[in-house]
């Protein structure tokens, strides 16, 4: 054998080492024994399978579709679908691609006007006008009509059309408006004759309640007399059968006999769904059955509809649960009084606000503003100012200065009055007492009492030193 090949005769350390001739093997094993290690191995046990083509991968595994070949791929609409690519002719897409894109076909012209120079209506400025005249004003329409004259045509009107109160046309001799002659006013349709009472009828189709449309018909010339006239073929019978005629057509021999349906159709109405009746099967014979009654099998059971939604309980069964209201367990047992309300309020005014609140401390120590105050706010909020300010006590010196300092000063002897007026009202505060609001209105009735003049001054001096 030229070839080598591993021993498989023994696992000893000279047959497992590769590669080994035969007069290179010194296994000891191999040479006490009649097996030569150099001998080809025996063939595996069993059948080799082979590989088969249906296997899972290949049944996962799709082959590519195949492309469309590039000569005939431009004859295809899908050549123009890439975003970018330009719409040719197949016949041509060959020799666009040896064509520099960038090419422009045509003429190069010469500089002109451009489209935004066209696109501007007129002149802008005051220059351009003035440009735009001298332009103009070779052109013969311009000369004989210009811009905000009319055309002269060289006519001489008399001298009585100069007049102001000249007017072209023939007046005319009716007195009635044009709202009259469209919506005419019962007034006026009263005093109109009969004459234009039938036309306005006739125009307007407009007619009295109740009253009957005359055609006016001559009844003179057809010699009847349409109040005892009466139209229609007079019967011939004297007998006086002639509402029996009517009601049994039968009798008429002039009435044409009615026509014999065929027995399907009969059928067929007989078993029609009428609206409000209950379908007819055909099964049994109805039409002698009373309205009350009712098909099937009594049923033997005693329990009917009306037990089975009542039902039958005994007075023990029927006794309140001995857990309604409270818990049987023992040790789950919540006896509590009514009065008690579980979990945290809300509001903590059950424990006191710290003195030195955290920013990020968002509770509620019953000291906030009340949802009404946010609604509605106070008129000096904004700037800190309650309106319970404005109420509470103040001295002589303090509101003097605080309104000497706005721009409102007085006098002593104006001040001494308006304190009076002030200490005296009791609106705000106690008598005796005068706050901002207090002081506000003795001062306002001071201010209008001097705008008003020198009398009504002296009746509030007056009145003040009367209290």
């Amino acid at each position: 054998m030229s070839s080598l090949y591993t021993p498989q005769c023994c696992n000893c350390k000279f047959c497992m080492s590769s590669p080994y001739t035969p007069q290179s093997c010194n296994c000891k094993l191999c040479k006490s024994s009649k097996a030569n290690c150099f001998t080809t191995p025996p063939r595996p046990a069993g059948i080799e399978p082979q590989p088969q083509r249906d296997t899972t991968a290949q049944c996962l595994t799709f082959p590519l579709r195949p492309g469309t070949p590039e000569e005939t791929r431009r004859f295809r609409k899908s050549y123009f679908s890439e975003p970018g690519s330009r719409i040719a002719h197949p016949g041509l897409i060959n020799d666009l691609k040896r064509i520099d894109p960038t090419t422009k076909y045509g003429v190069v012209t010469t500089g002109s006007e451009h489209v935004p120079e066209m696109l501007v209506s007129g002149p802008t400025t005051e220059y351009q006008r003035i440009n735009l005249a001298k332009l103009e004003a070779n052109y013969a329409s311009h000369k004989r009509e210009p811009l905000g004259k009319t055309y002269s045509r060289g006519h001489k009107l008399p001298a009585h059309t100069q007049r102001p109160e000249f007017a072209f046309g023939m007046s005319g001799t009716f007195c009635e408006s044009a709202k009259e002659l469209l919506y005419p006013s019962t007034s006026a349709r009263l005093r109109n004759s009969e004459e234009d009472e039938a036309q306005y009828k006739r125009s307007h189709g407009s007619v009295a309640p109740g009253e009957q449309k005359n055609r006016n018909y001559r009844w003179e010339a057809a010699k009847i007399d349409p109040a005892k006239h009466r139209f229609g073929v007079k019967p011939v019978s004297r007998d006086g059968t002639e509402v029996a005629e009517i009601l049994n057509p039968e009798m008429n021999e002039s009435v044409l006999p009615p026509a014999v349906a065929p027995q399907h159709l009969e059928d067929r109405r007989t078993l029609y769904d009428h609206l409000g009746k209950p379908r007819h099967l055909g099964a049994a014979e109805t039409d002698n059955l009373p309205n009350n009654h009712v098909f099937g099998v009594i049923t033997q059971n005693s329990d009917s509809a009306w037990l089975c939604i009542q039902g039958e309980y005994s007075p023990e069964e029927q006794q309140p649960d001995p857990d309604l209201g409270r818990a049987v367990n023992h040790g789950w047992r919540n006896a509590t009084a009514d009065s008690r309300l579980f979990g945290i309020p809300t509001i903590r005014s059950d424990i006191p606000a710290p003195a030195r609140r955290s920013i990020a401390d968002g509770q509620n120590y019953g000291d906030d503003a009340k949802a009404q105050v946010l609604l509605y706010p106070e008129e000096f909020a904004s700037s800190g100012v309650a309106n319970a300010e404005f109420a509470e006590p103040r001295d002589e010196k303090y509101l003097r200065e605080l309104f000497h300092k706005i721009g409102h000063g007085v006098q002593d002897e104006d001040f001494e009055l308006i304190w009076k007026q002030a200490t005296n009202t009791t609106r705000y505060t106690q008598a005796g007492q005068a706050s901002i609001a207090d002081y506000r209105d003795a001062l306002n009735d001071f201010l209008e009492a001097q705008g008003r003049g020198p009398a009504a001054l002296q009746q509030w001096q007056s009145r003040v030193q009367s209290m």
